[in-house]
This record gives C-alpha cells, structure tokens and sequence, in this order.
C-alpha cells in the first residue's frame, strides 16, 4: 500500500488533517481526472476551465464514493498539477489534470465497510474507474460561436457534421462543446465509480471544495441535450469511463431541440415544393412572391384544345418526315461505310508500298554516297551529301549516282583501272602495307573501303576513320 512521503504528510497536516497523520494511518494515491480531448459527450474542457480546476484541487477536493456526496467523503486532494503530454490514440499533445488524494486508514463506514477497504480495492484494481463533477458558465459552440444553448442563434447539435466555409472552400466539421473558455466554473468533487454503473438522477445540487460543507438543496435535473436547457441556467457535467452526463438546477425546459427538428423538417419539406415549382418555373423567397407567382399563372387564358390537337398533328407529321429523312441518312451512312473499308485496305496497301519505297530509296542514298567516295575520294563530305540526298526524289538520286559515276570515270579514262577486289592481292589475302598496292590510286581506294568499314562499325566520322587506316597501312612496318 503506498505511503506519502514526508513532504506529502507535511502538506496534508499543516493544510487540511486536525489529527496529525503518519506513513500508516495515511494511504495516498494519484489520479487523471480530465484533460482537454474530445469527451463521449462532444464537449471539450478548455485550458482556462483546467487551470481553474487546478486551483481548486489544491484548496482540496472531497472524494466521494459513486458522486453520493450524501455520505461522508473517502478522501480529499492535496495537491495538483497539469501536464502536457502527447496521446497516441489521439495522435497529438494533450494537457491532463492530475491531482494527489489521500484517505485516512482505519476509519469505519457504513454498512461495515472501512477507508482500508476502499484503498485496498485501488492497490488491487478494483477502483479503478473516476469521474468529476463540476460546474462551468461559459458553453460555446464550436461552429458559430454562440452559447450551444441559445437555440435561435445556434442550430448545431453537439456531435453532428456540417459544412461550414473556411478560406473560401467548404470542409466538413463535427459540433464540439467548449466548455468554460472564460475559466468561470468550479471542480465541485470526484468520486470513485463502477464502471458504466452510477445513477446520478438524484445528486444533491451544492457540492463543496469543503470536506464538512455539504448542503442538501433543489436536486439536480438529467438532461438528453443542451438545446433544451435555458441559458442563464447553471449546467453540471459528470465525466465517468462510459461517458458523461449532463445536468442543470431547473426544471425549466426551453424545448429548443424539438423546435430545431420541427424547422429541419419544414425547412426539408420547403425545399421539395420549390424543386417541385421550378420545374414549373415558379421561384420564389416569401409567402408573398409565391402568392404572386400563381396568381400570374393562374391568370393566362386556358389554350383551345382543338388548337392543341392540330399542333399535335403537325408534330406528328413532322416526325414522319423526319423518320424518313433519319432512313434516307442511314442509308447514305452504310454506303459511306463500306467505302471506308475499301480506302482502309487501299490506305494498307500504300502503306506497305511506301515501307519499301523507303527501303528502296535507302539503298540508293548509300550507292550515291559509294559513288561519291569513289569519285572524290577522302574529301568527298558523305554527311552534307547524306542530308542532301535525303531530300531528293528517286529519280534524282538516280541522276546524282550518274554524274559521280561519269565523274569517276572521267578520272580514268584512257587509263587501267584495277578492280578494287582485285588489286595486288589476291581474295584470300590481306594487304597489310601500302607496298601491298600497285598504284597509289589503288591504295587510296582501298583506304577509302576500309575507313568507310571502320566509321560504321565503330561509329566515328569518315575523316576520323580515314586517316586512322592511312596511318595503319602507311608503313610496312606497321
């Protein structure tokens, strides 16, 4: 069983016990009463309204058993203090109230029932469980603002969703209860309940922060909502494991719930005769824009019903007609139809003609560039030519392998040429220097092959290539 220390015992016997109290005869324990979260009831306890309940835990709080503040106190508090901590359930920092309660061992109750008993059922878990009660002025909604309880200023109930507009967008909000944002109220006691087990229909009205001052006054009315509630009446609140319940020291009703569901109803009923009305083009704000607007209606001259019919008629006739015309369409769509498919295969067609035309042009475009070398030789500008021919019909390629072709044989003319398979080597061998070579045109041709062969191969530029296989077969040696 927990002992107070000795600074625990100096503040309870210089501040509150007229017995000095020792480690055995004085069980002390600590307790959370309440915090600044979300309650089952959508009320939310305020800062200012904790600090006040702070203040009065330190005066001394009675601790009673199930709130029967007609018996005698357990036990009072002695000390208190707030605690900003996070909670994981709730994902955020919270500020708790904790406060430091003492019970005097040895002291007989009824029914044969003693303080021990009642600390041993802590230590053991059995009391586990408590709930406060307290009073607060100040009751605000959290949507609008105004008190929860003045029904004409503030629709909300507590616990329901509503959209509401901030920073020009609609978000959805749940109505919260603020209780005591002004620090007006008062932490009257806390109790050690059962769980989900106390009827508190009958709690006496003035609970005191005095052990001894208890007064049996007007009882305290259960209420369902803080609709119902008038608003200069004083509301009690009681917080337990289960819940909370609300309580007030009037039995005056106000009726402010069962006049918001009326309005919610007509207000719902209202909305389904103006959708009725639009359709008829009826719009309207008041009783008497409404009264306006069928008058208007009802005045037009009612229309010729064998003027109707002919209009009838002539709609009918003008739907034959149209019906005919939908065929005539529907006709001219299959046809149109079927010459879509003949184009689609026709369109294939070309299609796989002009992939071979490409290919065709291609090889044209890399004959015109071997002719070029040819006649040209190492200055001969393959990529300019290679853009240029990319830009020409076939026919025109054709004319350009022509003029390189008349080009290179006006080069030679009158003179051998050596074909270039041929050379000075045979098939099966390879020229390994320019010795190799009878002539130095020959050598110059074979250097433009090889260079060709090497800039694709290893992608580099055909200038770049060339002078590498010139340096290659240059030299016997190398």
């Amino acid at each position: 069983m927990p002992k107070p220390t000795e600074q625990q015992l100096q503040i309870i016997n210089s501040r509150f016990s007229q017995t000095q109290l020792t480690e055995d005869n004085c069980y002390v324990f600590s307790n959370l009463l309440i915090d600044n979260l979300p309650t089952a009831y959508y009320s939310i306890i305020q800062e200012p309204l904790l600090n006040k309940f702070a203040q009065d835990l330190e005066k001394g709080v009675a601790l009673l058993l199930v709130h029967n503040n007609r018996k005698l106190p357990v036990g009072r508090s002695f000390n208190a203090y707030l605690k900003r901590e996070y909670v994981a359930q709730a994902g955020t920092d919270v500020i708790s109230l904790y406060g430091d309660f003492y019970i005097p061992l040895g002291i007989n109750l009824e029914g044969g029932f003693t303080t021990d008993d009642v600390a041993k059922g802590i230590d053991t878990g059995i009391n586990f469980a408590t709930s406060i009660g307290f009073n607060a002025e100040k009751w605000t909604c959290s949507i609008c603002g105004n008190d929860i309880r003045d029904y004409f200023a503030c629709p909300h109930i507590p616990g329901k969703k509503y959209a509401v507009e901030k920073d020009g967008k609609d978000v959805v909000e749940t109505c919260y209860v603020l209780v005591g944002e002004d620090g007006a109220g008062k932490l009257l006691e806390d109790s050690l309940v059962y769980a989900g087990a106390c009827d508190r229909a009958s709690v006496i009205r003035n609970f005191s922060a005095d052990v001894t001052d208890f007064e049996s006054s007007s009882k305290l009315q259960v209420i369902d909502t803080f609709k119902d509630i008038p608003v200069n009446a004083l509301i009690y609140q009681y917080y337990t494991k289960d819940g909370s319940v609300l309580m007030t020291d009037t039995k005056a009703r106000t009726g402010g719930s069962e006049y918001l569901r009326r309005r919610s109803e007509e207000q719902v009923e209202l909305d389904k005769i103006k959708e009725v009305l639009n359709k008829f083009d009826i719009t309207f704000s008041s009783e008497e824009e409404l009264e306006n607007a069928l008058g208007e209606k009802l005045s037009v001259k009612s229309v010729d019903v064998a003027e109707l019919e002919k209009e009838n008629q002539e709609l009918k006739d003008q739907l034959s007609a149209k019906d005919e015309e939908l065929a005539k369409v529907n006709s001219a769509l299959s046809e149109k139809d079927e010459q879509i498919q003949k184009l689609e295969a026709e369109n294939k067609e070309l299609t796989e003609k002009a992939g071979l035309a490409e290919t065709y042009k291609a090889d044209l475009i890399n004959q015109a560039l071997e002719a070029g070398i040819r006649a040209q030789g190492n200055a001969f500008p393959k990529e300019m030519f290679n853009k240029f021919l990319s830009t020409l019909s076939i026919d025109e390629i054709k004319d350009v392998i022509k003029k390189f072709d008349t080009e290179f044989a006006s080069k030679f003319e009158g003179k051998g040429v050596t074909d270039m398979n041929a050379k000075n080597v045979s098939k099966s061998e390879t020229p390994v220097s320019k010795t190799d070579f009878e002539t130095e045109q020959e050598f110059r041709d074979f250097i433009a092959d090889e260079a060709m062969k090497y800039a694709q191969e290893n992608k580099v530029s055909i200038q770049e290539a060339t002078k590498i296989m010139y340096m290659k077969y240059s030299k016997e040696s190398e």
